[in-house]
């Protein structure tokens, strides 16, 4: 938890995300498509007041590296929160799969080449009435692969299959449970089952053979309306069939007649209609036949379904018009009810299609629709069309006419796109050293243009026409700017710009806007740039490698603008370089196995090798080797920024800025304590404010790098540092600027322009998260509708308010912003809410509870504040399912998982503090578990953290309930007596815990340390509990008070003699601790000539111990109320007691010999120690001034000895505001007149 990165992701959408649409799925309002680039498009689908359904961007997903191939949309809360109640699926060509929440994109979790071969189809498996567990991958392979469904690891890889195969989970009512279907391309049906050890038992081997006319089976789907009935597609046909006793019975196909037209896919609609579609997008409804067998067995009537493993959209529908029956039914093969089809029956471009139900606006009635997205030259289209009502009711007569409709003319994804920029033109965009956004035009022209400018409503860059003073126009290519590079910094300093064009030039161009250098050495336009390893010789590692479409090759000396190596164009893509230049070599692999050699000296083609001896010159680590590809962004900066461009023509879609809010608000504090030598980018926050600047221009510190295109290995030298300056003001000023959300409060969008010179954000830029593996998503830009940020989901809603407050908070170093910072952080904390209205998302807790333990406290104090005030919000059903959600994460008695325990742990805890009728007493029990093993969990220092604060909070309202509270108590004494310096975080946060239960249950904590410290049998252990009451007594004296007695019996007992080795270790500790008690109680005096220690109790008696043999010497029993002080006269003949409350001073001798102690009389309680009753009392009567709190008698009251016979004891009484000082003068000489004088 303390570890979690907090990045913000802002986007500026430079072009509309566009490619082939390969895969669609549509679940509860949303259409999800698939791109051929790896994008995922996320819309919002609804239905307007006219009834026509409407299409909506919503989110932009991107990590995937290779086209898009399958989708599935299953249930799975990722939060637990209201609402988010689905996850999406996605696999890629590369083998990938990523989980992803569908409500805001962002990537739950990843796993890389998952599956041998191209994903075609993902198929939930789950238990009964229960969430998926299990995904089925299959596709073009001879393997399936079996993943769970929550993290995506592999379970199984279920091979042994002879051909491609495709696989569907069904219910099997002969066998009464859930279990799989296999198909291989020719057809051959097999039936196993999955075990819940995870193994897979061939059930039926000769289930059937599909005759498909020689057509490859390539999809299966099972009907999640009717039991054991099958759809298989092939290009030419629908086969229908139902699985009856391990048997493909009632076989019936659906040719698809047009000549060149295949089928693409189905579903089914109900228990008897099927939904055909083919590759033009035309779509056919058909009713099909139930099947009916002469006989039913009685057991069959009804079905009785054990837990078992079942995918819920597998069961049927377990009416009582869907149980099996008697035929009733003439109709023999399917009969076609309604077609969709296009009037343009010579479109070409393919479409994919799907077909869902959708609720009218008012939410009581639902139709079918389908969808169809149109890959064409121009770009993808789209049309909606709903069936007919008619065609779905049951009953349909064998006469009934066949109803034909047509697609409704066709709209474009660009026209529903609601940043509408007409005159854009632009093709390319990179950031310039922090400084500049690069913007390339499709006129050849290339703008530097500020970032305060570029980010913000004040830019200009709309067309390349109008062209203000602060942007530097850089003219020169002809045709498009195909590619923008800036170098790494590091190398080459802040100069450089690279661009590449249609034209084949290469230019290099100086951030003045000058250009130093043009070459054109290839025969195509230039793709991208990259840099060689850092490593490498001199000349070569200050080179930039320009690499054009026809995958040649120029290496440009930046240091002698001048090119030193050209490699020409060859058929396959380049892949990687492997660098011998000592030898005079360097060699280029390309993707069909082939390297080509090259000299150096004579830029000759040396030698080609293919094939394997290849692939094992790649393998040789004894040179470096380099990937021709842009690497994959490594987030370590305070601002990182990286283009996300089309790999088709090179045009940028996106020009993304990663901030790291917890690295700018260090950056903030670093610069003020840069003159005391603190280091970058430390964690030290400043508590003392005084001394820092209050212009915002001298604030900020930042940390500047080279391009994150390069491909060039970081040099891991630790005496290289990056480059540290002072970021200037007005890129701060855009930078909070935009994430900021403005148009929601007008008074407070005055406040940040007019006070702290912020500027409202461009309408390009939206907000995004980053999830696992580093992949993104973005909501897309909504120009009316300014508060649509805080709608699209509760982790939406948190991470941005986290930035915000937490970067607001590092403002309140700035002398004269604290209103202003204070009043930000009142408006997103607390008022947004009713600014926004019913459509905000509250803020996700298990987001904020991430960052619990926090190092940096800025983003500590911030998340804790927001999970509360989003606690006190929350309306009680959404509580609830939260709840619900994260309890099965707790350690119980059965069950025990690390993941995710400490969040849940802490969350639901923090829930039960302020709202403990939510938790039932079996969660409850097991939060108490969970934070058990967390205080035990060695490896995550954050975990014990998290557990010791939650004691300090929560000991008397929650845990002393479910709490063993003395195993606890000793659990925090072992870490709070911990010697390991590593260990000093959690040393004093145990301190901290015991003074905090201490404080709520004293006599608790206090009889527990008293009795370990007696028991402790270790030397170090030992030492280690006096040095815990040690501290008591300095830091919480009050709370020791009461227990005074046995506590010095403790320490007393720890110099046995009689103990080996023991009083030598704990000697000086225990002397440190014997002159801490008797200096802060004056019930406590010890007499060094004599060795003897004595204390004086609440009951009235006084113990006099010697610390020569650490035993008992005498008792001084008189007083009937508790002693309030005591002291040894200077020879230690004497000593000297004092009770306040009963109003007398006692004197005893210390000393009373053999016959003294016959005459005195012996205590029965203690046979070991001797009785002794006073020699001398006086009385004296304070009234009800003697009644002094504890902390006024540990204050004020002590013995004063004038004399060797004569002491004073005095004590100070506070009355009406008043101090009166009083003195008693006893003489206790005996053969003297005794004063009791006031």
């Amino acid at each position: 938890m303390a570890s979690s990165s907090l990045i913000v992701p802002l986007t500026f959408w430079v072009n509309l995300p566009t490619a082939p649409v390969t895969t669609v799925a549509y679940k509860e309002g949303h259409i999800v498509t698939g791109l051929e680039d790896g994008h995922i498009w996320i819309y919002r689908c609804t239905i307007d007041e006219r009834g026509t359904p409407q299409l909506q961007h919503k989110i932009l997903c991107f990590g995937h590296k290779s086209s898009i191939t399958a989708l599935a949309i299953i249930e799975g809360q990722t939060d637990g929160c209201a609402g988010n109640d689905y996850v999406l699926i996605s696999a890629s060509k590369d083998g990938d799969v990523n989980k992803w929440c569908l409500l805001d994109g962002r990537c739950l979790t990843s796993i890389s080449k998952s599956f041998c071969g191209i994903i075609k189809s993902l198929k939930p498996l789950a238990e009964y009435s229960q969430p998926a567990k299990f995904l089925l991958c299959s596709g073009f392979s001879n393997e399936i692969t079996i993943l769970n469904c929550t993290t995506l690891e592999l379970v199984r890889i279920w091979g042994g299959h002879n051909d491609w195969v495709t696989c569907t989970p069904f219910y099997d009512s002969d066998a009464r449970q859930i279990r799989l279907l296999t198909s291989n391309f020719n057809g051959i049906l097999k039936i196993w089952t999955f075990d819940e050890s995870n193994h897979i038992n061939k059930e039926y081997d000769n289930v059937g053979l599909l005759d498909a006319q020689g057509d490859k089976i390539l999809e299966l789907t099972s009907n999640p309306y009717d039991i054991g009935v099958i759809l298989a597609i092939t290009k030419s046909y629908a086969i229908i069939f139902t699985i009856r006793r391990g048997k493909m019975v009632n076989f019936q196909r659906i040719r698809n007649s047009k000549e060149g037209i295949y089928w693409a896919s189905g579903a089914f609609l109900s228990k008897n209609r099927v939904l055909l579609w083919n590759q033009m997008g035309s779509a056919y409804l058909y009713s099909i036949p139930s099947y009916t067998e002469k006989k039913i067995a009685a057991e069959n009537a009804h079905l009785h379904i054990k837990p078992s493993l079942i995918r819920r959209s597998s069961l049927p529908n377990l009416q009582k018009s869907n149980v099996e029956k008697l035929p009733n039914s003439a109709q023999l093969r399917p009969q076609l009810l309604e077609t969709v089809c296009s009037d343009d029956e010579d479109n070409t471009g393919l479409a994919i299609t799907t077909v869902f139900t959708l609720s009218s606006i008012d939410g009581k009635t639902s139709n079918w629709y389908l969808i169809t997205f149109r890959n064409q030259i121009n770009g993808t289209s789209f049309a909606f069309k709903s069936l007919s009502p008619i065609t779905q009711e049951s009953g349909i007569c064998e006469n009934y006419h066949v109803r034909e409709q047509k697609w409704p003319p066709e709209t474009y994804l660009s026209d529903i796109w609601q940043l509408n920029h007409k005159n854009d033109n632009i093709t390319v965009t990179t950031m310039a050293y922090d400084i500049y956004l690069a913007i390339g035009y499709e006129n050849g022209e290339i703008h530097l243009v500020p970032l305060s400018k570029a980010l913000t409503k004040s830019a200009e860059i709309q067309n390349s026409t109008s062209i203000p003073n602060s942007i530097r126009k850089l003219e020169g290519h002809i045709g498009k700017v195909t590619c923008l590079y800036t170098p790494n910094s590091q190398i080459f300093g802040n100069k450089y710009l690279l661009s590449g064009g249609e034209d084949c030039s290469v230019r290099i161009w100086d951030l003045e806007g000058k250009k130093l250098a043009s070459f054109k050495f290839h025969s195509q336009c230039v793709t991208h740039f990259f840099e060689p390893p850092s490593d490498e010789c001199q000349r070569i590692k200050r080179c930039v490698i320009s690499v054009a479409k026809d995958n040649s090759l120029a290496i440009i000396s930046l240091e002698e603008l001048n090119c030193l190596y050209v490699f020409g164009g060859y058929s396959y893509p380049l892949d990687k370089i492997q660098w011998r230049t000592s030898e005079g070599f360097i060699i280029l692999f390309y993707n069909d196995d082939t390297a080509h050699i090259w000299q150096t000296q004579t830029f000759e083609l040396f030698q080609k090798v293919t094939g394997s001896a290849a692939r094992d010159m790649l393998k040789d680590e004894s040179w470096r080797t380099s990937s021709v590809k842009q690497q994959e962004v490594v987030i370590n900066k305070t601002l990182t920024s990286f283009t996300d461009n089309s790999e088709n023509d090179g045009k940028t879609f996106l020009q993304i800025f990663a901030i790291n809010v917890k690295q700018l608000i260090n950056d903030i504090y670093h610069y003020h304590v840069s003159q005391f030598g603190s280091k970058p980018n430390c964690t030290r926050v400043i508590e003392d404010f005084d001394e820092k600047p209050s212009t915002m221009s001298k604030i900020f510190s930042w940390t500047t790098g080279g391009a994150l295109q390069s491909s060039s290995v970081t040099s891991t030298s630790p005496s290289i540092e990056p480059e540290t300056k002072a970021i200037d003001a007005s890129t701060v000023q855009v930078l909070v600027s935009n994430l900021m959300t403005w148009g929601i409060d007008s008074s407070l969008d005055k406040l940040c322009a007019e006070k702290l010179g912020l500027k409202k954000s461009s309408d390009r830029i939206t907000f995004g998260l980053r999830g696992a593996n580093g992949n993104m998503a973005f909501a897309v830009p909504s120009p009316n509708d300014s508060a649509a940020v805080w709608k699209i989901s509760q982790t939406m809603t948190a991470s941005l308010l986290l930035s915000i407050v937490g970067l607001t908070r590092s403002f309140l170093s700035m002398k004269g912003l604290e209103k202003y910072t204070s009043e930000i952080i009142t408006h997103y904390g607390s008022l947004l809410p009713e600014l926004v209205g019913k459509d905000y998302y509250h803020s996700s807790l298990a987001f904020h509870a991430k960052y619990f333990q926090d190092p940096l406290e800025d983003i500590r104090i911030s998340a804790r504040s927001l999970f509360s005030s989003a606690l006190n919000n929350m309306p009680p059903s959404e509580l609830t399912s939260i709840i619900d959600y994260w309890k099965q994460f707790l350690a119980s008695p059965d069950i025990y998982t690390n993941q995710y325990m400490a969040r849940s742990t802490i969350l639901l805890g923090m829930i039960g503090s302020d709202y403990p009728r939510y938790l039932s007493q079996t969660v409850a029990r097991n939060i108490a578990l969970s934070l058990v093993l967390l205080l035990h969990d060695s490896s995550k220092l954050s975990h014990r953290l998290a557990a010791l604060e939650f004691y300090i909070l929560n000991f008397l309202t929650f845990l002393l309930i479910h709490f063993d509270a003395v195993a606890v108590l000793k659990t925090l004494f072992t870490f709070a007596i911990e010697t390991d310096t590593n260990a000093a975080s959690i040393r004093a946060m145990a301190q901290k815990a015991i003074f905090q239960i201490s404080a709520a249950n004293t006599p608790l904590c206090v009889s527990t340390l008293t009795h370990d410290t007696n028991d402790s049998k270790k030397p170090t252990e030992k030492s280690g509990f006096l040095k815990l009451i040690s501290l008591f007594i300095r830091k919480r004296p009050l709370l020791l008070h009461a227990n005074l007695s046995g506590l010095v019996e403790a320490v007393v007992k720890s110099l046995d003699p009689n103990i080996p080795k023991m009083r030598d270790t704990v000697l000086q500790t225990t002397t440190s601790v014997l002159h801490d008690l008797v200096k802060t109680f004056p019930s406590v005096t010890f007499h060094g000539g004599l060795q003897k220690l004595a204390v004086g109790t609440l009951e009235g008696a006084s113990i006099i111990y010697d610390l020569r043999t650490a035993t008992r010497l005498h008792i001084l029993e008189g007083h009937t109320k508790s002693v309030t002080a005591i002291s040894f006269s200077g020879d230690g003949r004497l000593i000297v007691s004092c009770s306040l409350e009963e109003g007398t001073v006692r004197v005893w001798n210390a000393n009373p010999g053999f016959l003294g102690m016959i005459a005195n009389g012996t205590s029965r309680k203690t046979p070991l120690s001797s009785s002794i009753r006073p020699s001398k009392t006086f009385g004296f009567n304070l009234g009800d001034d003697a009644r002094l709190s504890v902390a006024s008698i540990l204050e004020s009251v002590y013995f004063d000895w004038v004399a060797d016979r004569t002491t004073v004891i005095q004590y100070k009484i506070e009355l009406t505001h008043q101090v009166y000082a009083n003195k008693f003068l006893v003489s206790v000489g005996l053969n003297r007149t005794f004063n009791n004088k006031l």
